[in-house]
C-alpha cells in the first residue's frame, strides 16, 4: 500500500507482520502526540510490528460502520457508495465499487484534524511486491531506540 497524509510512505504485511516505512511510522506516532523525528540514517527504513488480527486488518470494515449517503461519489471513474467508522477522535470513511463491492478508497481522518488517504487498485492483475531486505528492517523497540535514545 501507499499512503500519503502527513507523510508519504509505503506499507507492507505479509504473514501477520506489518513493515512501515520509518516517515510514515513517524507521522503516526505524532498524530498520537508523539513528536518524533526521523533522523537522515534511518531514511529508508522500515519498522515493523505485529498487525492486530493479522494483515486483513488493512482491508477490513468494522462492522459498526454505517452508510453515509452524503459521500457517495465516484473514485477513478466508477460509482462507490461511502459508510463510515466514527470511534473517539478518529473517522474513517470506506468508498466501495457499487459494481464489484470492492473497496476502492479509505480515508482517515485521525485527532488533530489531518487526513490520510490510502487508494487500492490491480484487481485481479499480477503484482510483484517485493518485501524490504532485511538490513533495511527494525523492530519497533529499535526504532524508539534510535528516534529517543
Amino acid at each position: 500500500m501507499e499512503v500519503t497524509g502527513g507523510a508519504l510512505g509505503t506499507v507492507y504485511c505479509k504473514d501477520g507482520t506489518s513493515y512501515t516505512s520509518a516517515g510514515l511510522f513517524a507521522e503516526a506516532l505524532r498524530r498520537h502526540g508523539k513528536e518524533i523525528t526521523v533522523p537522515p540514517r534511518l531514511q529508508g527504513m522500515y519498522v515493523t510490528t505485529k498487525a492486530d488480527g493479522g494483515c486483513a486488518m488493512y482491508y477490513r470494515i468494522a462492522e459498526t460502520a454505517h452508510r453515509a449517503p452524503g459521500r457517495d461519489g465516484s473514485v477513478d471513474g466508477k460509482h462507490v457508495s461511502a459508510v463510515e467508522v466514527a470511534e473517539g477522535g478518529s473517522k474513517d470513511v470506506y468508498f466501495i465499487e457499487d459494481a464489484t463491492k470492492r473497496l476502492l478508497k479509505l480515508e482517515s481522518r485521525r485527532d488533530g484534524g489531518k487526513v490520510s488517504t490510502t487508494a487500492y487498485d490491480s484487481f485481479g492483475q499480477s503484482v510483484t511486491i517485493t518485501l524490504p531486505v532485511p538490513q533495511k528492517v527494525m523492530p519497533l523497540d529499535a526504532f524508539r531506540y534510535q528516534v529517543t535514545g
